[in-house]
């Protein structure tokens, strides 16, 4: 038997559960928890102010990516949600991530892997949400 496929309203609402999560985890985590991490670690690296337009494509985008690679068609069950929404994040973080450690100045292993680490889990909580709340319940019996 295929697994369920969710209807175009229950994949939109999955969207919004993991757009408002991934962007409420990052504010947290760049906003408050890390913040001095970052600053640290890439020092000039970084601009004086965030750029709206490449930050905005970005919680448009990841999301998206995330329903869709790792919540469909829907996970059986919450866990393999999760292992998918991980290894989304590690990949995704991890290119970005290992890219920047080859190719820029100053970056450095432990940005790296703190960076890796958090994209992994914040997909992970992130896509994990979205089949709690939307999925589990779409395909439920």
């Amino acid at each position: 038997m295929p697994p369920p496929r969710l209807t175009w309203p229950q994949l939109f609402t999955a969207y919004g559960v993991t757009l408002i999560a991934m962007s409420l985890l990052d504010a947290l985590w760049l906003g408050w928890l890390a913040r001095g991490f970052y600053q640290h670690e890439m020092g000039a690296l970084m601009t004086d102010s965030v750029r709206i337009v490449p930050a905005a494509l970005y919680y448009v985008l990841y999301p998206a990516a995330i329903v869709y690679l790792a919540l469909t068609p829907a996970p059986p069950r919450r866990g393999v949600a999760v292992l998918r929404s991980a290894v989304l994040g590690l990949a995704a973080f991890g290119v970005y991530d290992l890219t920047n450690l080859a190719t820029l100045r100053g970056y450095s292993v432990a940005m790296t892997l703190v960076d890796m680490a958090w994209g992994t889990l914040a997909t992970a909580l992130g896509g994990g949400l979205a089949y709690t709340l939307v999925v589990a319940r779409a395909t439920e019996p």
